[in-house]
């Protein structure tokens, strides 16, 4: 089994502030049984001050002594113990709240700093057991959320994978557990459920890093090549975008590609379902909102998906709305193109401009005659381009020549036919 992404320890770090809440600065008569003696309150009261100080040091020689007791108070631990590990002294902090859970097992505040105590020196069966005397359902929902999610964070350093997914998706799943789930799922070779962990991810953190790099293995585990090469991508540019460095409009590109990315996955989504070709035919006019969709799968490299996306529509339906006629093949053959499939590409381009303009006002022709130019225009220079990527220097030529009969692109379509000569004569000579 791939041991996939080990966690660090600074995950625990969401931890210490409950922590820090519990163990200082409580109202020293809060007590469950007896009450803080007066040689406890008082050498508690007179360290407080020192505490707040951060004089952790004065504090603890002010405190020690109370341990020297039979029985001390639970107070005493949750002050002396969390002091000594503020002092650095993390195996006397580890033995301090032993003791207290020897003399309290049943006091919830004693057994969580315990299990953390030993979560931090990495003895994660022992907070497990230790945890494992907690009943989830009577704590506090801040307290239930915080066990629940040092016991998932043992049993994943313990290579128990499973068992921390099944203990963290049984409850209402907190933004800082998602790592945790989903690289124990990539652990497991879960791929579509980690994806599916990294999607949830990143509709909390759309910017998170590690969030689109666990969207990038696991689309390479479901072998979906392009969508993690895109992910991979958005991944890579987000260490610019939160580390300041990058320029504006690159954290612009950043997330307009993001959106892309995820806009695509929704409004593509309906051919995934099974009642797709219900939906398909349900459709009859390629309109600006299945152009948007397709635009966006185009923009964020799920080319197949837009493909099937646009082979859903009815074709007769488009002569209805020639207006966007043009747009359709114009974006089908991007995407053939995208795929290596030149031949698909420059057929769906020369349907380009074909269509009859609608009826209208003189004013609304002209104008949808100039708009059908500049498609036109643009899908005979991809049509050469993809010519001349494949050394088909004739075919090249000729979409140049036809493009220089199109309003607007006589002098690009005049350039673009000399530097193909010359480049081909070059290449003649140099046979």
């Amino acid at each position: 089994m791939m041991n996939f992404l080990k966690l660090s320890l600074v995950l625990l770090l969401s931890i210490s502030p409950f922590f820090a809440a519990i163990c200082h600065g409580r109202d020293l008569n809060v007590s469950h049984g007896r009450e803080l003696n007066r040689y406890e309150s008082g050498l508690l009261n007179k360290a407080s001050p020192l505490l707040e100080a951060n004089d952790f040091d004065a504090a603890l020689k002010l405190m020690l002594p109370l341990l020297e007791q039979a029985a001390p108070h639970h107070v005493v631990f949750q002050y002396v113990c969390k002091t000594l590990a503020d002092t650095g002294a993390e195996a006397k902090a580890l033995n301090c709240w032993e003791r207290g859970y020897q003399l309290y097992p049943n006091q919830g505040q004693i057994v969580v700093n315990l299990a953390q105590a030993q979560l931090q020196t990495e003895r994660y069966e022992a907070a497990i057991s230790t945890l494992s005397n907690l009943e989830l359902s009577t704590l506090e929902k801040p307290i239930e959320a915080q066990v629940r999610y040092m016991r998932g964070y043992a049993y994943y350093q313990l290579a128990q994978y499973q068992a921390a997914i099944d203990l963290l998706l049984s409850s209402d799943v907190k933004l800082h557990w998602w790592p945790l789930i989903s690289y124990s799922q990539m652990a497991l070779e879960q791929w579509q459920e980690a994806k599916s962990s990294a999607l949830q991810w990143l509709a909390f953190e759309p910017d998170s890093r590690t969030a689109w790099q666990v969207l990038t293995r696991s689309e390479l585990g479901l072998g979906n090549k392009l969508e993690a090469a895109v992910a991979s991508d958005i991944a890579a540019q987000s260490i610019g975008a939160i580390s300041g460095s990058s320029r504006p409009q690159d954290s612009i590109g950043l997330f307009g590609q993001i959106k892309a990315y995820n806009l695509a996955a929704s409004c593509t989504s309906q051919t995934d379902t099974d009642d797709a070709s219900r939906l398909g035919s349900a459709i009859k006019v390629f309109d600006s909102q299945a152009l948007a969709c397709a635009q966006y799968a185009w923009l964020s490299g799920r080319y197949d998906e837009a493909l099937v996306f646009l082979e859903g529509f009815n074709l007769d339906g488009l002569s209805e709305s020639c207006g966007l006629v043009d747009d359709f093949y114009l974006l089908q053959g991007q995407l053939f193109s995208a795929l290596k499939q030149g031949d698909n590409a420059r057929r769906a381009w020369s349907k380009v401009g074909q269509q009859l303009l609608p009826l209208g006002t003189a004013a609304e022709i002209k104008h949808a005659r100039q708009r059908r130019n500049q498609l036109q225009g643009q899908a005979l220079l991809l049509i050469g381009q993809s010519y001349w990527l494949e050394q088909q220097w004739p075919e090249a030529q000729a979409s140049y020549r036809k493009l220089a009969q199109t309003p607007g692109f006589e002098t690009l379509a005049a350039a673009f036919g000399q530097r193909l000569a010359t480049f081909v004569q070059l290449e003649e000579k140099l046979r």
